[in-house]
């Protein structure tokens, strides 16, 4: 019994959960995408643009990184709208997959030689052990949507409550 005032709220039941609406996750996967955008594709783009416009030979091409960084950007964005569903794990080996192919890529290139433009000298710079240590967040990452992938797979809703409590 309530006494007038007195709000009374409902007992939650265990495991419990409340998955936004597709909207609702389409609009924060957009807005996730607008800084990583700039991070991944804009700005590395508009660099290597500007070292390249002043004479100095560049280590991977602009077409390069966009497509990198675009591939990035879908998977990224179709596994935060998919995260309520059994798609989030496969989604999320392949964006960790691509992440890797990448940054082993990257390490072909390594190391780059940079020659001083009208002389006979040079500098050479490795990065290699930098994206070798770079890649164990991607690593990590495809461990983990292995492991969600299996779970999803033997209970579909088993973690919703944990990502989405209500």
């Amino acid at each position: 019994m309530s006494s007038p005032g007195r709000v009374v709220v409902p007992k939650q039941e265990a495991g419990a959960y409340r998955v936004p609406s597709l909207g609702y996750r389409i609009l924060v996967a957009a807005l996730r995408l607008i800084p990583s955008f700039f991070l991944l594709v804009a700005l590395p783009v508009a660099v290597l643009a500007f070292v390249n416009s002043q004479g100095v030979a560049i280590p991977i091409s602009t077409n390069a990184v966009i497509v990198w960084g675009f591939l990035l950007l879908g998977l990224g964005t179709a596994r935060s709208i998919l995260k309520p569903t059994r798609a989030y794990g496969p989604l999320s080996v392949a964006t960790s997959l691509v992440s890797i192919l990448y940054l082993l890529y990257l390490i072909a290139l390594s190391p780059y030689r940079l020659v001083v433009p009208g002389g006979s000298a040079s500098i050479a710079a490795g990065y290699s052990m930098f994206l070798e240590l770079a890649m164990i967040v991607p690593a990590i990452g495809l461990v983990a949507g292995l492991l969600i992938t299996i779970e999803d797979a033997r209970a579909p809703t088993e973690r919703l409550p944990f990502d989405y409590p209500a």
